[in-house]
């Protein structure tokens, strides 16, 4: 739960910052975020009063560490989205809180001096280059948490095939799962505006503020009571833990303050879970510990470094989206093939990749090692990504080099913008990308899951390939099991599947709609497609993208892990929930009369999916073989909620 609550707020605060630099682009500044991170930690809020509300240990400064979860550190959260009291005024600096801020830019927007056409002055296609409403989704696999036990192997509700739960049984994932953010917790019809005028500005301002400090003095995000504010998500975090209950700090009289939740969270239970992170860390004492006992410690200050690089270059690349045009939500060039290329990749899987893997490395002094998000010097930014590559050669003489390859050849697939920074704003080409990398999480080890069922269940049905069999020719790959458009076309191909009663005996698929699993390529999940129409969604992306499972118009541009286990379940849009076979099936049947006049030979009418498939799609446990190769999903959310305790 604390671990979906926090990520609710980063994908909010997310959505403020895409508000914020697109309110700043509209009145003709470009967004500086570059080396302007806070730095040191602990670090004062820029303009903020440096003094604020005693905390916890009674000291009333208002300076913000860089520290893992912890009481004192949920109360440096609540510092920074403290709400404003009911008749606090409007400051541009020294301000108590950021609702104050943002009040005196609204009276700024109001006045008479400010009119709609300071939103106006790059031109009549301003807009196109603002960051687009089809960039945002609420949330994913990792704003969901489960509010009781669940069977990992449940399959969604809405699949006609019976589960534990209809004998009594605990509920599938699906049904246990709450989304920490609601789909309308947020001003007027979308969350994520571009701005061309006043009453625009006003109204992402008032996202902004409904979201971080609440609505109203209450405890929710808007007047529908579908989400708590980042106060008070954070607040309830704070409930739930021992200190609560004798806390001395001061909290304001609106929103009321919640009751000490029960059981209380320990300072020890809470150890148990969360990584031993030094306080403000930096690369300078990383070296400085591996100077203390050289022959004894590693130098982790090259890993710090690049995991700064890497961040500093997000930030360019936050700041390089303004520089290419929007060409529609499915183009395959244009910004949402930028943006999944470039911010989804570096987020999702390098950055975060790294900082999950350094965790694993402890420092010689009890604690492990932790990211520093360091204003380091990538150099001018048309010289970024080369330094940051440099950066990431100077990791090969470490001896943690092979454990990081992997999300350095991942970086290698994101779009150098060296040229956006060398010759003006120019639309961006789809970026040539070489093979998608081998997983470097996966081991030699197989990862099993918690509980197998047992005894196999799928003793009559041929085993899962692990290699995609020879196609028929000319025809389209699909996705996942039950949604292939001819003959012979699935998981094994023109050779067939070998029958598990009689070895030696082979059958290949005989109808469109009958094939077993996908004959794209497999990937691990969001914008990690390879090809065309792969992608098979539920985890990550938006309500649209979920909506309409492998439509994608370029490699990049896919939405989660094909092929699709019969446990997932989307996470946005109107099948939230549900499941995304279930659909992915509807809409290949949806689409077949038009389908197979294009596809020579295809018949009329589809086949059905195999049995014992035929309503659910494939397994997990299927799918990895008996729930030993855990390797072609590994990345899947938090909470095992994405399918068979397959996830980490």
């Amino acid at each position: 739960m604390a671990g979906s609550t926090i990520m609710s707020v980063v994908v909010e605060e997310m959505l403020h910052l895409a508000l914020a630099c697109n309110m700043l682009y509209a009145l003709g500044e470009d967004p500086q975020l570059y080396l302007h991170s806070p730095s040191p930690f602990p670090t004062p809020l820029a303009y903020h009063n440096p003094k604020g509300p005693p905390g916890p240990d009674g000291d009333d400064k208002v300076l913000i560490p860089l520290a893992k979860l912890s009481y004192e550190q949920l109360w440096h959260f609540l510092q920074i989205e403290y709400p404003a009291s009911e008749n606090a005024p409007p400051e541009d600096r020294d301000w108590d809180t950021i609702g104050q801020f943002y009040s005196y830019i609204r009276c700024l927007i109001k006045s008479p001096q400010i009119t709609d056409s300071d939103f106006q002055v790059r031109g009549p296609d301003a807009r196109e280059f603002q960051i687009q409403p089809y960039n945002y989704s609420p949330n994913s696999i990792d704003t969901a948490y489960p509010k009781s036990a669940f069977d990992p192997w449940g399959l969604p509700t809405d699949t006609p095939a019976k589960t534990k739960q209809d004998h009594g049984g605990p509920i599938p994932a699906s049904k246990a799962a709450v989304f920490s953010n609601a789909p309308d917790g947020h001003q007027e019809s979308m969350p994520l505006l571009t701005v061309g005028s006043r009453l625009e500005a006003l109204q992402a301002i008032d996202t902004i503020c409904d979201q971080g400090e609440g609505f109203a003095h209450e405890r929710f995000d808007d007047d529908s009571e579908a989400e708590e504010s980042h106060y008070y998500k954070f607040l309830t975090l704070q409930a739930q833990l021992e200190e609560y209950s004798h806390h001395t700090e001061h909290l304001p009289r609106l929103p009321e303050p919640p009751d000490q939740i029960t059981p209380a969270i320990t300072e020890r239970d809470l150890g148990e879970i969360v990584a031993n992170f030094p306080d403000n860390p930096t690369a300078i004492e990383y070296l400085s510990t591996y100077e203390d006992d050289p022959g004894g410690r590693v130098n982790y200050r090259p890993l710090a470094d690049f995991c700064s690089g890497v961040y500093q270059y997000m930030l360019i690349l936050t700041e390089s989206i303004f520089k290419v045009r929007n060409t529609g939500a499915d183009a395959a060039s244009g910004q949402k093939l930028f943006f999944n290329r470039a911010m989804h990749r570096t987020m999702l899987w390098v950055l975060d990749g790294l900082a999950t893997t350094m965790r694993g490395y402890e420092l010689g002094d009890g604690h492990v090692l932790a990211p520093t998000f360091e204003n380091i010097d990538l150099g001018p930014r048309s010289d970024a990504y080369a330094n940051l590559m440099a950066l990431a050669g100077a990791l090969e003489e470490q001896p943690y080099a092979d454990n990081i390859r992997y999300y350095v050849d991942l970086l290698k697939d994101v779009p150098d913008v060296s040229d956006l920074w060398g010759g003006g704003e120019a639309e961006v080409a789809p970026v040539e990308m070489g093979e998608e990398p081998t997983d470097g999480a996966s081991t030699d080890e197989p990862r099993t899951g918690e509980p197998t069922p047992q005894p196999y269940p799928y003793g009559n049905v041929p085993r899962w390939p692990a290699e995609i069999g020879t196609q028929p020719p000319g025809h389209p790959l699909h996705s996942c099991l039950g949604l292939n458009s001819c003959k012979g076309a699935d998981r094994y191909g023109l050779e067939g599947h070998e029958d598990p009663h009689r070895p030696g005996e082979f059958t290949i698929n005989d109808c469109a709609g009958q094939g077993y699993c996908s004959t794209t390529s497999d990937h691990n999940c969001h914008v990690l497609n390879d090809c065309r129409n792969q992608g098979g969604c539920g985890l990550y992306g938006t309500g649209d993208e979920m909506n309409a499972p492998a439509r994608n118009e370029c490699r990049g541009m896919g939405s989660c892990a094909t092929p699709i286990n019969a446990e997932r379940f989307s996470t946005n849009g109107p099948n939230q929930g549900k499941s995304v076979w279930v659909r992915a099936r509807q809409v290949f049947e949806e689409a077949w009369p038009e389908t197979w006049q294009s596809v020579e030979g295809a018949p009329e009418h589809l086949g059905p999916a195999p049995a014992p498939f035929t309503d659910t799609g494939p397994p997990y446990l299927w799918i990895s073989d008996g729930n030993q190769a855990r390797d072609n999903m590994v990345a899947c959310g938090s909470s095992g909620l994405s399918g068979a305790g397959g996830c980490s």
